[in-house]
């Protein structure tokens, strides 16, 4: 088994849950890591303020991908980290996709290091809200506050039939200058262009002088893709969609399917590999 120095982990529907808790099998393996000396990198497309959450109920203070890989949190000492990376997106992008949200009435949120915006409180923001603990600032001057700004993403909040027609209308648009993904199954993400979980762990492995092939990567969705090709080690949940299945199935021989989120599957990968 090879010698595994640094664990990502994405956070929902992996590590977690479907009630957004890590089970006691999921802790108990996590923390056999952080004895080994092995890095435990929470890697999601949360905010930090949100993974924190997680990393405090762990007691494991590693550094963190967040945002799906426009920020790199360092080291939590006393209480914070250090902002060791991050790619906000380009100016001017932002305008027109309020301008397009706008006219089409879907929930615009704009997330920033330190806060996330919306116009309003709404059903959309409740879920992000319930899906991930995040508190937002509704504010009503929202359009003309972000005009000419450069956040860290945007996410767009629409019904879940509605999710893939929204998805491919971003990418049409904005595909050649951004980087648009799609994560919960009502959630569009638009990034700076080059930013995703794959360019996060490479920048970060630097950081932490480890060697890529030395990583193992856990996910469920879309945006993990990026950090599950690229890691020496690849586990993807068996709660995963059967057309990300067969994408990966069909790049890789050593493809590890892993147990569900409900069936501590990052547990079980983890504890054969301690062994």
């Amino acid at each position: 088994m090879p010698n595994y120095r640094l664990l990502a982990i994405d956070l929902d529907r992996t590590l977690l849950d479907n009630n957004h808790s890590i089970s006691r099998r999921n802790y108990s393996a996590l923390k056999r890591c952080q004895d080994r000396g092995i890095y435990v990198i929470l890697a999601s497309g949360r905010e930090a303020e949100t993974i924190d959450r997680f990393s405090d109920e762990l007691e494991i203070y590693d550094p963190i991908i967040a945002c799906v890989g426009a920020i790199i949190g360092g080291e939590k000492r006393n209480g914070k980290r250090e902002i060791l990376y991050h790619k906000p997106i380009p100016v001017g992008i932002v305008d027109r996709v309020m301008e397009f949200t706008r006219s089409l009435g879907y929930c615009l949120t704009v997330h920033s290091p330190d806060k996330i915006l919306a116009l309003e409180q709404s059903k959309y923001t409740d879920i992000y809200h319930n899906q991930t603990g995040a508190t937002f600032t509704f504010v009503d001057d929202l359009y003309e506050r972000i005009r000419g700004t450069q956040p860290t993403k945007l996410i767009i909040i629409v019904e879940p039939d509605m999710r893939e027609s929204v998805y491919q209308q971003f990418v049409d648009r904005w595909g050649v200058e951004a980087n648009i993904t799609r994560t919960n199954p009502e959630y569009v993400e638009l990034n700076a262009k080059g930013v995703d979980k794959g360019i996060a762990l490479t920048e970060l492995c630097k950081i932490l002088d480890i060697p890529i092939h030395q990583t193992m990567a856990f996910g469920d969705n879309y945006s993990d893709l990026p950090m599950i090709e690229l890691a020496g080690g690849k586990v993807l949940m068996d709660n995963a969609s059967d057309e990300i299945k067969a994408e990966l199935k069909s790049k890789f021989n050593d493809l590890i399917i892993a147990p569900s989120n409900e069936d501590d599957g990052v547990a079980r990968v983890i504890e054969t590999i301690l062994q």
